[in-house]
């Protein structure tokens, strides 16, 4: 399967469920991920819910394969502490030209790490995790699975961890916007460029004929006037040899007397007559 983790954010996901979390039950996970057992999962608020398709084991009693409801909970971080970062992040306008173009910035954690919060879990207390497998152990295989896909996900849009610590993407985007910094930069984005809206198609569409109603079509393609009954036959175009003549008569490498353009043509010469016998 594709690399998990390519981005930063991504990777230092992963690095934060690995210190707290089995690293054989983490491989389990990936393998689960990998054969595509997560059958469906979504966001609410700062929960991801999941169903995943189990293994059948007869020695189990399991004679089917059982499908496990997954259930995984992030701290969400208090009111105070995002009124804070998000002041922080407000007076930077590298964060916020980011941010408000829907990008990550590479520092994000240090306005987080200031104010001695993390923005990434970084133990089991900040997330919660429950599966209906037999299981005992927690996080399981299951889980595990989940959890990679998050990072996966992650990859693709970084600002799901801002809402799986309790600011939706939204919310994130009014409150950059609020701040005296925030409201120049996304003046001086709409002026420049305008609102983004999505392109109806992505091909083109047929645009209609101007052909006028009253053409009759057999007149149309046959036309008001003949075509001729004969072309001439275009004159042999001469040998541009961009490349040949572009070394002159006599080129370092051509030892010879005569002229290497002249010998060039006559090849080219000889050439095209003998396609033009085959044809």
């Amino acid at each position: 399967m594709s690399k998990i983790g390519k981005t930063w954010w991504g990777q230092r996901f992963i690095e934060a469920m690995e210190t707290f979390t089995d690293p054989k039950r983490l491989m389990r996970g990936r393998q689960y991920l990998s054969t595509h057992r997560i059958l469906g999962w979504r966001v609410e608020q700062n929960k991801v819910l999941a169903r995943v398709r189990g293994r059948m084991s007869p020695y189990l009693g399991f004679y089917e394969e059982p499908i496990y409801e997954i259930h995984i909970e992030f701290l969400s971080l208090p009111a105070s502490a995002w009124d804070n970062a998000i002041r922080l992040i407000g007076s930077r306008a590298g964060f916020l030209a980011r941010l408000l173009l829907n990008e990550m910035p590479d520092e994000i954690e240090k306005p987080f790490e200031n104010l001695e919060i993390d923005l990434l879990p970084r133990s089991r207390k900040d997330i919660k995790t429950r599966c209906s497998c037999p299981d005992p152990e927690n996080p399981c295989k299951h889980i595990a699975a989940l959890y990679y896909l998050l990072a996966s996900r992650l990859d693709h849009d970084p600002f799901l961890l801002f809402e799986l610590r309790g600011l939706p993407r939204a919310e994130l985007a009014r409150r950059l916007q609020s701040t005296p910094l925030g409201a120049a930069l996304a003046t001086a984005l709409t002026e420049n460029g305008g609102e983004l809206y999505p392109a109806e198609s992505y091909f083109s569409r047929p645009v209609p004929s101007t052909v006028p109603d009253t053409v009759v079509p057999r007149d149309y393609w046959r036309g008001a006037k003949k075509l001729p009954s004969g072309v001439e036959p275009p004159e042999p175009a001469p040998v541009s040899g961009i490349l040949v003549k572009k070394g002159g008569d006599f080129p370092p490498f051509w030892p010879k007397d005569v002229s290497f353009v002249d010998v060039m043509e006559a090849f080219y010469e000889q050439v095209r007559k003998k396609a033009k016998d085959w044809m």
